[in-house]
């Protein structure tokens, strides 16, 4: 079982990559001013639990760049829910 706190450590680091990255992404939109409405944002939350769902259950290895794993994906989903939550938050009070 030598191997498991070594696994966790490795799927904590994927998932705050992907966490990061879509708030690196979010923050370089802010800075150009761009915006994207609840349901585009709902959209890609869909799309990457659905991804994290199929990496899981997939007994295929990962392989090639742009392939991740279901936690970097729980990650950017998870990122995209703090937005979304943040975005509702500073438009419903009319700011």
């Amino acid at each position: 079982m030598r191997d498991t706190p070594l696994c966790n450590e490795q799927t904590e680091q994927e998932y705050h990559a992907g966490f990061s990255r879509v708030m690196w992404f979010a923050e370089q939109a802010k800075l150009q001013g761009w915006k994207l409405s609840d349901r585009q944002i709902v959209h890609e939350i869909m799309q990457r639990e659905r991804a994290a769902q199929i990496r899981e259950k997939s007994s295929l290895p990962i392989v090639g760049r742009e392939v991740h794993s279901a936690a970097w994906n729980r990650g950017q989903a998870d990122a995209l829910r703090v937005l979304l939550r943040s975005q509702r938050e500073h438009y419903g009070k009319g700011l």
